[in-house]
């Protein structure tokens, strides 16, 4: 994808001075929500942009001719050297907070450890470290600390280290955002916690690549530690309920201060409440919510006396997100990172197994291959399975209740599909327009799965269309599950397969 078409101008109201044109400038977790946003207005400005990625199973959609694409664990150093090499400028946009939530400040801090020594091998100039707020409070959550933790390592360094501490991040496609979208969508009633009291400093992702670009283009050799937010300071209680007005929902909250459970305790009850109808693993939530007993504002503005410009505030931080989703503008979405457990698995091609399952459907419709898939690749999402939409749902809520994704993913976008998109609980893996869909399973399973839709030219202008279930099971239990499922799958995929012939025919006599 060319990055000007997405490109959303961010930085031209900066009075920063690009550096020359064609210095290198390595963003790391570039697959990631900050990262995938940030790419273009470097390019935009003129720079030469080396991309990390941690493994080549999950595909990089930016293509320009100063992109270079790199893979790279961060706990390898050896991994690391070639790709910092020849490099002046780094931001660091990694973390890992959808592992177990025992084990990702441990590999918070060894990450950002293993990447600090090799870059002082490599001699870089400046990395540029996006935090969290917090850092004064004593009351700090797992989360905020992790995020501290890190940006004293990577500071502990002689490469100078500008650490931007920002609170929530306010964009389309954000994990904040859609977890407070989803929250005041899906509820007229909600609970309120005395964390809802606490104070937070909400910044739109705009301003928030601002400061990273500006920050990266101010000629200074020191370490500095900046506090970024937007214009207000707001309780929680009062996001959710300006959410609420803008969206034009009535919503209730109701005060559960009289629960004599732990802070902690509370806050996981309630992400297991959110689990069921939103879209971010529980992991996620949990951590997110447990930062709610911290205050997260900026206590002072030094970043304003070098980068001057004016932050949005959080209902027009709002408003530019839906207006951007109602005109299908959403390029990057923190769903474009699949799950901690899923992220390293190989495509369906790779795969050599004896225990293969394969479960093949096919029809004939009288369609070009073109209009085909065209609606095909309008599955999922608001729009359905076309089939058994009821079992698609009690399948969805099935691996909510087993800490998986369910079905509240969604789509990023109602009409278009790229690789690497979540689509419910599938992940696009393979799109040949005209010839091929393919989805990858990432629901809780014994065993993988992979939906695969292929389409055949015939000579009398009609399409083969062959539907075809793959699952490698796990020992035993996978080939109960798979038995089980198999009893609903005649039903469903040649429900699908009518249901795609019959919206043909009506195109083509609409068409006539």
């Amino acid at each position: 994808m060319d990055p000007s078409r997405i490109h959303y101008n961010y930085c031209e109201a900066l009075t920063t001075t690009p550096w020359p044109p064609n210095n290198k400038v390595l963003v790391t977790g570039a697959n990631g929500y900050v990262g995938q946003r940030l790419i273009p207005e470097l390019l935009y400005r003129g720079y030469w942009v080396r991309c990390m990625v941690r493994t080549k199973h999950t595909p990089f959609l930016l293509e320009h001719p100063r992109i270079e694409v790199v893979y790279a664990d961060c706990l390898v150093k050896e991994q690391l050297r070639p790709v910092l090499e020849g490099i002046e400028f780094a931001y660091y946009l990694i973390h890992c907070m959808r592992a177990k939530s025992s084990d990702f400040s441990d590999l918070d801090r060894k990450a950002a450890q293993c990447f600090m020594d090799t870059a002082e091998e490599a001699g870089l100039k400046k990395v540029i470290y996006l935090g969290g707020l917090g850092e004064t409070n004593v009351r700090l959550s797992r989360h905020l600390q992790s995020r501290i933790e890190v940006g004293e390592v990577l500071s502990n360094s002689s490469i100078p280290v500008i650490r931007l501490h920002a609170a929530i991040i306010i964009g389309t496609g954000s994990t904040s955002y859609e977890l407070l979208k989803s929250l005041v969508k899906h509820n007229h009633w909600i609970p309120f916690m005395v964390e809802f009291n606490n104070l937070c400093q909400p910044i739109a992702i705009r301003d928030v690549i601002k400061y990273l670009v500006g920050i990266m283009e101010v000629r200074s050799s020191k370490s500095r530690v900046y506090q970024i937010g937007g214009k207000e300071v707001l309780a929680y209680k009062d996001m959710i309920t300006s959410f609420a007005r803008i969206l034009n929902r009535k919503i209730r909250l109701f005060d559960v201060f009289w629960v004599p459970l732990p802070v902690s305790v509370s806050c996981r009850i309630y992400a297991f409440w959110l689990h069921l109808f939103t879209s971010a693993p529980i992991n996620t939530i949990s951590l997110l919510l447990d930062s709610l007993k911290t205050d997260v504002v900026c206590l002072n503005d030094d970043i304003r006396k070098i980068l001057p410009f004016e932050t949005i505030g959080f209902d027009a931080a709002i408003r530019r997100a839906l207006e951007r989703e109602k005109k299908s503008q959403v390029f990057s979405h923190w769903t474009d990172v699949p799950p901690h457990t899923m992220r390293d698995l190989l495509p369906l091609c790779e795969y050599e197994s004896a225990n293969f399952k394969i479960e093949e459907y096919s029809i004939e419709i009288p369609t070009n291959s073109k209009n085909l898939f065209q609606l095909i690749t309008q599955v999922g999402g608001t729009h359905g399975w076309m089939q058994g939409n009821f079992l698609w749902k009690v399948r969805g809520l099935v691996d909510r209740l087993f800490g998986g994704v369910g079905l509240q993913r969604g789509r990023r976008d109602p009409v278009c599909l790229r690789v690497g998109d979540s689509l419910d609980f599938w992940r696009v893996e393979k799109l040949d327009p005209g010839k091929e869909l393919l989805l990858r399973g990432e629901l809780i399973s014994p065993g993988l799965s992979w939906l695969q839709f292929l389409l055949n030219t015939r000579t009398n202008h009609s399409t083969q269309l062959t539907l075809k279930a793959h699952f490698i099971p796990k020992p035993f239990f996978g080939q109960i599950y798979w038995s089980l499922m198999s009893k609903f799958h005649s039903y469903i995929f040649n429900g699908m397969l009518a249901h795609l012939y019959q919206r043909a025919i009506n195109s083509r006599t609409q068409l006539t």
